[in-house]
């Protein structure tokens, strides 16, 4: 749901998500297809011949793990999913990711610093998962995003 101009995490979706929210249901209006997302022999997943190759499997993840990816000139050029841990683990591991691939060009965001960073409070707030204390002292330690170069 990021744009060229708006980094949106999939951390910062839970609290609009939920009952009430904003998005509420947003998670229900593109299932996986499972006909699809299960194709296969196991083997080809994530290979060149991998039978989802032109496929739309469909899905939308409003937990945290997903993130944009924009270059030095800010433009928007994909996003990468880390799923597997809980939702903060996930995010912490996808942010890292994205600073050791440097396309953490974030033009704004609506999580804390104007980022697309985990946000614990505030309207666009995740839970947090596990402990407090533990989760607040990993955000504070990940990097600051990268500054948007101007054009040459």
């Amino acid at each position: 749901f990021s744009l060229p101009g708006l980094a949106l995490a999939t951390a910062n979706l839970y609290s609009a998500v939920q009952p009430g929210g904003s998005l509420f249901g947003l998670q229900e209006s593109n299932p996986v297809n499972p006909a699809v997302a299960l194709q296969g022999p196991v083997a080809a997943w994530g290979q060149p011949n991998d039978p989802l190759v032109g496929q739309r499997m469909g899905g939308i993840n409003v937990f945290g793990g997903g993130l944009a990816l924009y270059n030095e000139q800010g433009a928007l050029l994909g996003a990468v999913g880390v799923s597997g841990d809980s939702s903060c683990a996930d995010h912490a591991i996808a942010w890292r990711t994205r600073n050791n691939l440097k396309l953490d060009y974030v033009p704004s965001g609506v999580g804390p610093g104007g980022v697309d960073q985990i946000a614990y409070q505030g309207d666009w707030k995740q839970p947090h998962c596990i402990k407090a204390e533990l989760e607040d002292t990993v955000v504070r330690t990940l990097p600051s995003t990268r500054s948007k170069q101007a054009s040459r």
